[in-house]
């Protein structure tokens, strides 16, 4: 498409020429947010549709209409003022919407404003908003592109993709990377092994059990992250406690799927504990699982605090590997938080090493599976 610069109230805006109707709409759009010139949004919103109208097809086209809503979300953006900058797309979008509710045959691709909405939300502080917005994208990229794996900047970020460069918000992404690549050393020293971030993305994020798998670890990992941002001060309390729990329960789902992923015939976590352990070479048998079960049955918080430790033992005084000890964190944690939404305090208290022993299970997973 071709692009033109306007001079609006001093400053110079570049926008995408759409046709003569709808580059006036969007100058006096500008005009109205950076010089306080009146709009009349009703008749705003009548040149949307009749460009709508006019331009059902192609999703191309649909992009650039949303980017020219960028330069006032930008410059939102730079005054950290988030309400404003999310609104902008509530605007883009909502007289879309009401094109698309009256023309149900046809639909117009919304993927580059929920993208850009989500952005702004994550910006803001709102993970859950920003994540399911983010997500929307993803569901409007694989319509539009027909393949359950476009590859989009949504699609990238919903993945932890951070290899990918073409994407707005790809520090986001790095971010959270770095964060995964922290606990893998850990991982690597405290188990002796050369497993890696590149070897994680290879072997899991390219190639996970389901693409939904990849989804709920990357928003439990983006969870987890702010959390250990958290003054410790404030995370003191059993609804701390409930909401680590939760977090952590998340990422024994994904070990569970990981590993199932490889051990289809067996439904239940011990079972797949019990391969697990049998191919990392330290073995337990399905009673000693069912024995340190029963450990966490009968006081679960002094169980946890000496799996943590890695001073658990078994019935007949063996100590637990540190293998073995993690998979029990994570063994423990899984059958807990599935029957009892009461908290102790020992997940608030050593939060960080719960979280690194859940993780340790996992990348053991993909390491050795």
């Amino acid at each position: 498409m071709t692009k033109k610069k306007f001079i609006i109230g001093g400053r110079i805006f570049e926008l995408e020429l759409l046709g003569q109707d709808i580059d006036q709409a969007f100058i006096n759009l500008h005009a109205a947010y950076f010089s306080n010139q009146p709009l009349d949004l009703t008749e705003f919103e009548n040149k949307i549709i009749q460009f709508f109208d006019a331009n059902p097809k192609p999703s191309t086209i649909h992009n650039c209409y949303f980017h020219n809503f960028t330069v006032i979300w930008s410059y939102f953006l730079s005054e950290r003022n988030f309400s404003e900058a999310e609104h902008i797309w509530d605007i883009a979008l909502s007289t879309v919407l009401q094109w698309e509710q009256n023309n149900p045959n046809e639909r117009i691709h919304k993927g580059t404003a929920y993208y850009f909405w989500g952005m702004t939300a994550l910006k803001h502080g709102d993970l859950d908003k920003g994540y399911t917005l983010m997500h929307q994208a993803v569901e409007e990229d694989i319509l539009t592109e027909g393949n359950p794996f476009p590859d989009t900047p949504a699609l990238a970020f919903a993945t932890l993709n951070y290899a990918k460069t073409d994407q707005k918000f790809r520090q986001w992404v790095i971010e959270q990377a770095n964060f995964v690549n922290e606990r893998l050393v850990i991982y690597a020293t405290l188990h002796s092994r050369t497993f890696n971030l590149e070897e994680f993305r290879t072997k899991f994020l390219l190639n996970p059990p389901s693409v939904d798998t990849i989804f709920i670890f990357a928003f439990a990992l983006a969870r987890l992250n702010r959390l250990f941002a958290f003054p410790p001060h404030i995370t003191q309390s059993r609804f701390s406690g409930q909401l680590q729990a939760n977090i952590l329960f998340d990422i024994t789902l994904v070990i569970d799927a990981t590993i199932r992923a490889k051990n289809p015939t067996k439904r239940r976590f011990v079972d797949h504990a019990e391969y697990l352990l049998q191919h990392y070479g330290h073995p337990l048998s399905k009673q000693e699982l069912r024995d340190i079960n029963n450990f966490f049955k009968n006081d679960f918080e002094a169980t946890l605090n000496n799996a943590i430790s890695g001073t658990l033992l078994l019935l007949n005084g063996t100590p637990l590997t540190r293998i073995q000890s993690d998979l029990a964190v994570a063994y423990g944690l899984r059958n807990h938080e599935a029957h009892d939404i009461s908290s102790v305090a020992i997940i608030w208290r050593r939060f960080q090493e719960l979280a690194q022993c859940v993780m340790n299970t996992l990348f053991a997973s993909v390491d050795f599976l």
